[in-house]
């Protein structure tokens, strides 16, 4: 399917001094943003959110890909979602805050010396 889309031209500019700069065709840069758009507000929620080691595996390929250059438009797209599903695992399995675990070792340090 194709689109006309009237952008406003601060972001018109925006993408284009972009696209200058990284070398990326402006389109690709809008498929991007659109795929990043769709995977993590309309997909966010899909059934697929459990974290796994395989999609970690494949972050990981596709972070080296970011690092070499090679990285393609859906890729980024992927990566960018993958990144998002990571994040929230980590923050789900984060331990406590430090403030919670120095309790203990400010209490034996405020002990007298016996």
């Amino acid at each position: 399917m194709k689109y006309v889309i009237d952008l406003p031209a601060e972001i018109q500019h925006g993408l284009s001094a972009h696209a200058n700069e990284t070398g990326q065709d402006v389109v690709d840069l809008i498929q991007l943003a659109v795929t990043r758009f769709v995977s993590e507000e309309v997909g966010a929620n899909g059934s697929d959110s459990q974290w796994t080691p395989e999609k970690d595996d494949r972050r990981c390929v596709l972070i080296d890909r970011e690092i070499a250059g090679t990285i393609g438009v859906p890729e980024r797209a992927e990566l960018a979602g993958l990144q998002k599903m990571a994040e929230r695992h980590f923050d789900e399995i984060a331990s406590p805050p430090l403030e919670e675990a120095l309790k203990p070792h400010k209490r034996l340090l405020s002990q007298p010396d016996a």
